[in-house]
């Protein structure tokens, strides 16, 4: 696993990066330009020659304080290693939340994120690549309005037995980032939270002050007349680390890293500085 030494840097980003290229911030200060280039990444040297889902279900679960989420429980079979398995959440109303899991098979307590996308929502490669670079995955689709009320139960789960709980993620795309922001606000688990397309919903920018100071990274096209000036507008009310990358006709949400792999590369560097 690659590790990166993180930087505390305070005070909100206030550098509005240009629409035209994909320039990210090099992570060094809120107020230095922007390289031309993306954020370079070191080679990944992480070894997974071992079955990977065997043990999904954390054998400690039991001694879990009452109340608590248990670990996600594997469905069916074992996948391949860096393909995600099956599991099942219970929500807090009983339901039972379906989702896929990128585990090691050592249940090593690697740095976790949470992926939230629409009903269906397609990460292509994403999570792999996420997992192969060192972090424990579990991407989660959204129900309808007990999206945010299941929030609590998918973070903590993720956090019960298998993540390391000092060290969790969340990534949220459209309406999935709305709920990441919302349910970041109210979950002190919750580290840094990447939004790609975000709404223009008031509820976000209110939701900065219980989210601040923690990092925040932004994605959103140029020309998207809903998404950009939230953005925008998330990048004015936070006051930790922020990077918002703008994108040049890009799309919304998942659009957006389809055609702009480099994106994935960003968000990644991002996560391993923010949760090393």
């Amino acid at each position: 696993m690659v590790v990166l030494v993180a930087v505390a840097v305070v005070g909100a980003c206030e550098v509005v990066l240009p629409p035209e290229t994909a320039t990210p911030n090099p992570f060094s200060g809120p107020t230095i330009e922007a390289s031309p280039t993306l954020f370079p990444l070191p080679p990944t040297n992480v070894s997974f020659d071992e079955e990977v889902y065997e043990g999904v279900n954390d054998p400690t679960a039991a001694a879990l304080a009452p109340g608590a989420a248990l670990p996600p429980m594997a469905v069916g079979t074992p996948a391949p290693r860096d393909s995600g398995q099956a599991v099942q959440i219970t929500a807090l109303d009983g339901s039972l939340l379906v989702g896929l899991l990128y585990q090691t098979p050592d249940q090593v307590r690697l740095p976790g994120v949470l992926l939230l996308g629409p009903e269906g929502a397609d990460w292509g490669d994403f999570p792999s690549r996420l997992y192969l670079s060192g972090f424990t995955v579990l991407v989660m689709p959204l129900r309808g309005t007990e999206a945010l009320l299941d929030f609590p139960a998918m973070i903590q789960s993720l956090s019960s037995g298998l993540a390391d709980p000092a060290a969790l993620a969340v990534i949220g795309t459209e309406r999935g980032a709305d709920i990441a922001l919302l349910g970041c606000a109210g979950e002190p688990l919750c580290d840094t939270a990447v939004l790609l397309s975000p709404s223009e919903d008031g509820a976000l920018v209110n939701a900065m002050a219980a989210f601040n100071p923690r990092p925040l990274m932004l994605a959103a096209s140029g020309d998207d007349p809903v998404s950009f000036p939230a953005a925008q507008a998330l990048q004015g009310a936070a006051r930790g680390e922020v990077l918002f990358q703008p994108f040049e006709s890009a799309g919304r949400g998942l659009e957006m890293l389809a055609r702009r792999p480099d994106l994935g590369d960003l968000m990644i560097a991002w996560l391993k500085r923010q949760l090393s």
